[in-house]
């Protein structure tokens, strides 16, 4: 089934044409990549985003998540579509292989997860608040988070939330108050309060 949304040319001209993406494979830490790597990456985001994302998208628009006094319900569908992008690498995509990553340049990530975001938001933001979770721990957690958390999240065992919003700031990252304070016994005290918790207490 094509996707209506992205033309396979259009990607090809930017990638290769345009940005000249295989020069990167003469970088050091892209340097056992290729061409056919990249090709082969991309072929496999495009063929679960048309032949598995694009197709589900209105059953899932038709049946959105429920909260219950259990946690958060979503449909069927998502619990068998979001193995697919685990097993698909796009959480693990641009990561070094020592924590478990393909080592792809972020561009070839970018563009794959067009395609898939394409293909049904819904089901990529589960991936995407994943793997921005994962990255902060990775950048900034101490070895025991590290340990605990990186190789679950990375490898689709476990997944990240995003909370943004609050009672007087939506979307807007400068108006956010809410404020995380070390404390002397090695934990954080949250001041603040959240509205809105992107990929929270789901059943996925």
């Amino acid at each position: 089934m094509p996707n209506p949304l992205i033309q396979d040319r259009n990607v090809e001209f930017l990638l290769y044409e345009l940005l000249d993406a295989e020069k990167l494979c003469e970088l050091p830490m892209f340097s056992e990549h290729s061409r056919d790597t990249f090709d082969l990456f991309l072929g496999s985001a495009r063929k679960v985003a048309r032949e598995q994302l694009f197709p589900s998208y209105r059953a899932l628009d038709l049946e959105p998540p429920v909260l219950t006094p259990s946690g958060v319900k979503v449909h069927p569908q998502l619990k068998q579509l979001y193995p697919q992008l685990v097993e698909l690498g796009i959480l693990n995509a641009t990561r070094p292989e020592e924590v478990g990553g393909q080592n792809l340049p972020a561009l070839i990530n970018a563009l794959a997860s067009a395609y898939l975001m394409a293909g049904n938001l819904a089901v990529y933001a589960y991936a995407g608040l994943t793997t921005g979770a994962a990255r902060l721990i990775e950048s900034f957690g101490s070895d025991e988070l590290k340990r605990e958390y990186m190789q679950r999240m990375y490898g689709g065992e476990w997944t990240g939330t995003m909370a943004l919003t609050e009672p007087h700031a939506g979307s807007s990252l400068s108006d956010v108050q809410t404020r995380a304070e070390p404390t002397d016994a090695g934990h954080y005290l949250l001041r603040g309060s959240k509205v809105f918790i992107s990929g929270g207490d789901h059943d996925v």
